[in-house]
């Protein structure tokens, strides 16, 4: 599926500082400045932080704060931008060392769609990575622009060894949808160091060591079903792979960089074309008439993107990143960033506005938890602010799907309750040593 590009360019392009978790950049323009597409215009300034670029020519009328679709305001370079499509010269390097990669990625601006900036991810400071996963259950072709399933087969192939390089990881694989079809005849025969590929499914308790073992390769690519939610990591990790990784604690851990379509793409346009991370592909969904996915340069406004779509109905309500698990949006003056993955728009009518009643104990909470919490005791104890006792019940092993608050037929805000006591509890136990989960056999953190 061919993504389409967003041809028209904004009045005013808001490029942010900081699209990723880590130390802000720091702006390397001021007002008045000319820039170029590809231009660097925010610099690192920690080892957890990642360049930022411009995805425009034109002036910059001025460095300050302004929206983010995180709902914050964040020191932002605006830039008025014009005609030309003049960019940077963009070098290739194809062969790159493996610590020529990890600087690569920092000064392409490479960040993962969760916020972790890909070069910490790959080599994080003090841990070991043997295995490199590039999770594409959820947005097979939300990467980049692919011509044909063979040509997105080929290139995440040759990003995942990129992946590996980096990483000095020995083994790697590409986890897609079970039920994506495309993906599967993709990657079907691909050639894979002499030896033709076949996809495996992982089913049951057949994690991915069976198939490294089973096809003698140290690269496959396997199928699951689609696991979604704002804190997958560890639990994908667990599902994938069998490693448990405690609370408090991330893949890196136990070894594994879990790294995305839209990074894995990025970086392998940083090696072969020498182009910096300035353009996404985003997904518009709601009752429009654009095409589903679109090609646009980060720092695009979100109202933009809405006037080329065909919007039916009023708009009550602008998302970014997913109506369950996203952030509802209070201006259309936001701009796109290297997080975003979709934009959603709901009529007046399609906004939910019901207020929540008490819970009636129907359960229906607990039996769609993908890590068998109890959502409904979680949501109480929240309420009351009882964050001890929310801790004591592994809330931290909550992935944040927000199945519970879509089945609840009192209209609780359970999620948003879970959010609330896990910030709590982060910032009171910042330093408290992690508990384990009593539930370690649905891979949801703890153990060893």
């Amino acid at each position: 599926m061919e993504s389409k590009r967003l041809k028209k360019i904004p009045e005013k392009m808001t490029i942010p500082l900081k699209q990723h978790e880590g130390t802000i950049c720091e702006p390397i323009v001021k007002k008045g400045d000319q820039v170029l597409i590809g231009q660097k215009i925010g610099q690192s300034t920690s080892y957890y932080s990642s360049d930022v670029h411009s995805s425009v020519c034109g002036e910059v009328l001025a460095v300050e704060e302004a929206p983010h679709p995180n709902g914050n305001k964040v020191l932002s370079v605006i830039i008025q931008p014009t005609d030309s499509m003049e960019t940077v010269e963009f070098v290739p390097k194809e062969n790159a060392s493996q610590s020529e990669l990890i600087a690569l990625m920092q000064e392409a601006g490479i960040v993962e769609h969760y916020g972790a900036p890909t070069h910490t991810v790959l080599k994080p400071e003090g841990k070991k990575i043997d295995l490199v996963l590039i999770n594409s259950t959820a947005s097979e072709w939300i990467g980049g622009k692919y011509k044909t399933p063979n040509e997105y087969a080929s290139q995440m192939m040759d990003a995942l060894k990129l992946l590996m390089k980096a990483a000095e990881a020995s083994k790697g694989a590409i986890i897609i949808r079970q039920d994506d079809k495309e993906s599967i005849e993709a990657f079907e025969g691909v050639d894979v160091n002499g030896k033709t590929l076949k996809v495996a499914p992982l089913v049951g308790k057949r994690r991915l060591g069976h198939y490294f073992e089973d096809q003698d390769s140290n690269i496959i690519v396997a199928s699951q079903e689609r696991i979604y939610g704002k804190k997958i990591l560890n639990f994908f990790t667990y599902n994938v792979t069998g490693r448990k990784v405690r609370i408090g604690c991330d893949p890196t851990d136990v070894g594994v960089a879990v790294c995305g379509v839209k990074s894995a793409k990025a970086l392998y346009d940083a090696v072969y074309e020498g182009k910096p991370y300035y353009e996404t592909v985003i997904n518009v969904e709601g009752m429009v008439g654009c095409p589903e996915y679109m090609l646009v340069r980060i720092g695009t406004p979100f109202k933009d993107i809405i006037e080329t779509c065909d919007f039916k109905g009023e708009i009550g309500k602008i998302v970014a990143n997913g109506v369950i698990t996203g952030v509802a949006q209070y201006t259309d003056e936001v701009p796109v960033t290297k997080g975003t993955t979709r934009i959603t728009l709901l009529t007046k009518e399609e906004v939910l506005r019901d207020q929540p009643v008490a819970c009636i104990h129907c359960a229906r909470c607990v039996d769609v938890c993908p890590v068998s919490l109890v959502p409904s005791r979680l949501n109480v104890m929240a309420d009351q602010g009882r964050f001890d006792e929310c801790r004591q019940m592994h809330i931290g092993n909550c992935i944040e799907c927000g199945r519970c608050a879509v089945v609840c037929p009192s209209r609780i805000h359970i999620l948003q309750l879970i959010r609330y006591a896990k910030n709590a509890i982060e910032k009171a136990y910042a330093d408290a040593a992690p508990k384990e989960s009593s539930n370690l056999k649905l891979g949801c953190c703890g153990g060893e």
